[in-house]
């Protein structure tokens, strides 16, 4: 997890479990400088397998509203080509409090998260 001036880049390989995911999260929504972030990216282009439930991811979507009342600016990005990642993030962001959305590469992921809200 890398931080950035104005946000957070998270970059997954191999398996990607349910608490390797959720301790990312929380690492982020509790640091102090979440309150000024405007973007989250999580590149799973090098993730060979994802064991994350509908219902884990439901919950992880959810977790994020406290949050959001500190910071409701957040763009939340997940690059992959995965059709089972794209179907969980689309599920999921009827429960998110940001803004979700799935790109093919850094470039169009960043261009989407640092362009005006």
């Amino acid at each position: 997890m890398t931080w950035e001036e104005k946000g957070v880049y998270k970059y997954f390989t191999g398996q990607v479990s349910y608490q390797e995911f959720t301790r990312s999260q929380e690492l982020v929504l509790s640091d102090r400088r979440t309150d000024e972030i405007r973007y989250v990216i999580n590149d799973f282009l090098a993730v060979e397998g994802y064991s994350v439930t509908n219902d884990q991811a439901e919950y992880l979507a959810s977790f994020n509203r406290g949050a959001s009342f500190s910071n409701p600016r957040i763009r939340i990005a997940f690059l992959t080509m995965d059709a089972k990642i794209k179907m969980i993030m689309k599920l999921t962001s009827v429960f998110s409090s940001y803004e979700l959305k799935a790109f093919p590469t850094l470039s169009a992921a960043r261009e989407w998260c640092t362009s005006p809200l």
